[in-house]
């Protein structure tokens, strides 16, 4: 998907509380009913031009937002009750942003490539997120290739359980 359209919105950051405690922002209704697609949506933007890959959720109430990590309130420098501006656009759910070590690792590895290939967007995804979570470039090499490596001894959460 091209970045066909961008959507702005400003709201406020705000605290949900359940049987887990999230930061959201919900995005107005005008938005939700303009977008093309229906179910879950895979989008990049910003949040007060801090950069962010997220999906649009669903709450019980029909609402839609954008759940908002620790990492990424640091990094906006944001916090519960804030106002925020978001821009964001679509991106194409079946594509994937590969960190750079989990590619070296991959590239070297055909049978490795294979599983990884086999692996749905949203697996390829939380693998990536996994490895890219740490700063230190010796951290993410070791958890590349620790990925690769139990997905070959399917030793990986969602592998154990296909197999059970």
């Amino acid at each position: 998907m091209a970045k066909e359209k961008t959507y702005r919105f400003e709201t406020r950051l705000i605290t949900v509380h359940g049987s887990f405690t999230h930061t959201i922002l919900v995005v107005p209704d005008e938005i939700i009913d303009s977008l093309p697609l229906k179910g879950r949506v895979r989008t990049k933007g910003t949040i007060n031009k801090t950069p962010f890959a997220l999906a649009i959720q669903h709450k019980k109430d029909g609402s839609r937002f954008f759940m908002v990590s620790a990492q990424l309130r640091r990094t906006a420098k944001i916090g519960s009750g804030d106002l925020v501006s978001v821009i964001f656009w679509l991106v194409d759910p079946d594509v994937v942003d590969v960190p750079e070590e989990l590619r070296a690792v991959l590239d070297q590895d055909v049978e490795g490539l294979k599983l990884w290939n086999t692996f749905t967007p949203g697996v390829q995804r939380g693998l990536a997120h996994y490895v890219n979570s740490v700063k230190n470039v010796d951290s993410r090499i070791k958890r590349a290739i620790e990925i690769v490596e139990k997905a070959k001894y399917r030793q990986l959460h969602f592998q154990k359980k296909k197999d059970e």
